[in-house]
């Protein structure tokens, strides 16, 4: 899903002084004998969305797709010679954001780059579609939502499609693959997610029905496939980051015995107003202000914003993915919206894994995992689930690194299902890869 215009001075301290110790190569040159037991991967394919195509920080270029997992799998398949994706030249398309020559930032640049292999005369194997929804794979229309418009609202369809074919299931055929990789469905759900509640989401009963129509799809193919669920909406930085971050810079604090937020100010601490669809509160223990709310929040603090401490001037709804609130019950919220429809989301998946005895990585779990833990070790450092660590800065996509971690829970599976020996990728070989605007 492409992500509004925005500047993340606010929030993000990041330490440049590490970048040292990465190195800056684009390509992982490591190459590993490997078995592909029952499974065939003499074609290989990709089927999703940004994070198969490999977006990174708000962009699509082409050293972050270097390193999109599906790339990264393929390189450790023996017999995969060319894997090819639609690459963009730096700084790519949709508005990157990255560090300043000076190391500060991130800032966004209104530079964009250029198709580099358009003139492929098939087509790619990443058929990954920046801002794709379930019912783009095969076409379908949705109520108010017809796929031509679709189709015409959105750049990276020509980008990734060209005139090969007029959806993401016809081009898949044409490649005719042994080994799919197949991720969709986030995009149904984050738009909700990230406008805070105000755009719609694609009902469980509908994405069911568009699901069991991609699996029937997909197994006209015959191909060997990897289906990939949903996470957990704060597992992602989007979502968790920012209110954790106003709290260490003690821009808010948290009052238990009102179980409820305050911003700090010279006056004292004064409860913060949110704005919901049932109404204007103040701020729970369960709320999430989105990253976007950084703008927001660095208005206030330069004087150009009204402070949100009177039911006048709430945070404005499409900023808070608001949550329940135990006293007084209040029955549903944008957060247990959201978090239902990804239970149920992911049933289906799990459901057409079993049904068409398909691989399933349980990208659900190992997210909510990683955040449990506080992240993952490399190169003797805690990568945390965080902007311009294990996510790059538009707090959705993964960085290089956590596309790293994504190959690997793919490869671990392949392995246990198809029973392969693909070797796992030693993250330390891949670089940090922090972009840098000119």
């Amino acid at each position: 899903m492409k992500l509004r215009k925005r500047s993340l001075h606010f929030v993000l301290t990041l330490v440049i002084a590490s970048l040292t110790l990465y190195s800056c190569k684009d390509f992982n040159d490591v190459t590993f004998e490997s078995n592909s037991g029952d499974a065939d991967f003499s074609t290989v394919a990709a089927v999703g969305n940004s994070l198969v195509a490999g977006t990174q920080s708000n962009a699509l270029f082409e050293t972050a797709q270097r390193y999109s997992f599906p790339s990264l799998v393929a390189g450790q398949m023996e017999s995969v010679q060319n894997f090819e994706q639609p690459l963009i030249s730096n700084p790519g398309i949709g508005g990157r954001l990255g560090l300043s020559d000076d190391l500060s930032g991130p800032t966004q640049t209104d530079e964009q780059g250029q198709p580099i292999n358009a003139e492929l005369d098939r087509p790619y194997n990443n058929l990954g579609i920046p801002g794709a929804i379930l019912a783009d794979f095969l076409g379908q229309d949705l109520p108010n939502a017809p796929y031509s418009a679709r189709q015409q609202n959105n750049p990276f369809f020509d980008i990734v499609l060209r005139d090969l074919g007029n959806t993401q299931a016809e081009q898949l055929a044409a490649l005719q693959p042994s080994f799919v990789m197949f991720w969709l469905g986030n995009n149904d759900i984050l738009g909700y997610v990230t406008s805070g509640g105000t755009q719609p989401y694609v009902p469980p009963s509908d994405f069911q029905g568009l699901y069991q129509a991609s699996m029937q799809s997909l197994a006209q193919t015959e191909a060997d496939v990897v289906l990939y669920n949903i996470p957990n909406v704060t597992t992602i930085p989007y979502v968790f980051f920012l209110r954790e971050q106003l709290l260490q810079q003690e821009v808010i604090t948290y009052d238990e015995p009102t179980q409820s937020y305050r911003l700090i100010t010279p006056q004292g601490n004064l409860p913060i107003y949110i704005e919901t669809a049932n109404g204007t509160r103040i701020m729970s223990e369960n709320d999430f202000l989105l990253l976007p709310a950084s703008d927001y929040f660095a208005g206030i603090q330069s004087g150009n914003t009204p402070p949100p401490v009177t039911p006048d001037n709430p945070v404005p709804n499409n900023l808070v993915l608001d949550g329940p609130i135990t006293s007084p019950p209040t029955g549903q919220s944008e957060l247990a919206q959201a978090t239902s429809v990804v239970q149920e989301y992911n049933s289906i998946i799990t459901s057409a894994a079993s049904n068409h005895n398909y691989a399933l990585v349980d990208i659900h779990t190992a997210f909510q995992q990683i955040l449990s833990e506080g992240g993952r070790e490399i190169n003797g450092d805690m990568m945390r689930p965080v902007p311009g660590e294990l996510f790059s800065f538009d707090g959705v996509h993964p960085s290089n690194h956590g596309h790293g971690i994504v190959a690997n829970l793919t490869i671990e599976t392949i392995n246990n299902t198809y029973n392969a020996n693909l070797q796992s990728i030693d993250l330390s070989t891949i670089p940090r890869g922090l972009p840098i605007n000119n």
